[in-house]
């Protein structure tokens, strides 16, 4: 029974990080077209750099890999605390080596509601006027602002 609780622990860590919802990139090429869709235009106010975790995949097999090595180390209850401990050693060094920097940009618009995105690239700067669509309060898009754009 010892054997079979120290996996599926850290199988269930696992599932709970992934079951954390994280905020998507937002696409910057094109605007969606939908009527239930809202268009707006603004300002970028502010821009924060944002490290991304690894997808969930690589985590679990890192985390996997750290649980094996940690628990092959010493004997009885040191074997299980190694391994868990292995299991976020291995997260973390997937989360460094294969997570991005993204932009979370800061956008005001003319009446002065003030939205937040992710997007990837570094193609926006303070200052820069924009249009976005939102989609139930979340920025589902966002371009610079161009006159075709509000047509």
């Amino acid at each position: 029974m010892r054997l079979i609780r120290f996996p599926l622990i850290v199988v269930l860590g696992l599932f709970v990080l992934g079951c954390a919802s994280s905020e998507k990139e937002i696409p910057t090429d094109q605007l969606d077209d939908a009527p239930s869709i809202v268009r707006h235009s603004g300002v970028v106010t502010n821009i924060r750099e944002v490290k991304k975790d690894a997808s969930l995949g690589k985590q679990f097999g890192a985390s996997f890999l750290g649980a094996l090595v940690g628990g092959q180390i010493g004997g009885g209850s040191t074997s299980t605390i190694l391994g868990t401990s292995g299991a976020f050693i291995g997260q973390d060094i997937a989360n460094e080596k294969y997570g991005e920097v993204v932009d979370r940009l800061i956008l005001k618009d003319a009446n002065g509601v003030e939205y937040n995105c992710l997007v990837h690239g570094h193609d926006f700067k303070v200052g820069d006027k924009v249009t976005f669509t939102v989609v139930e309060n979340h920025v589902s898009a966002i371009i610079h602002y161009t006159a075709e754009a509000e047509d």
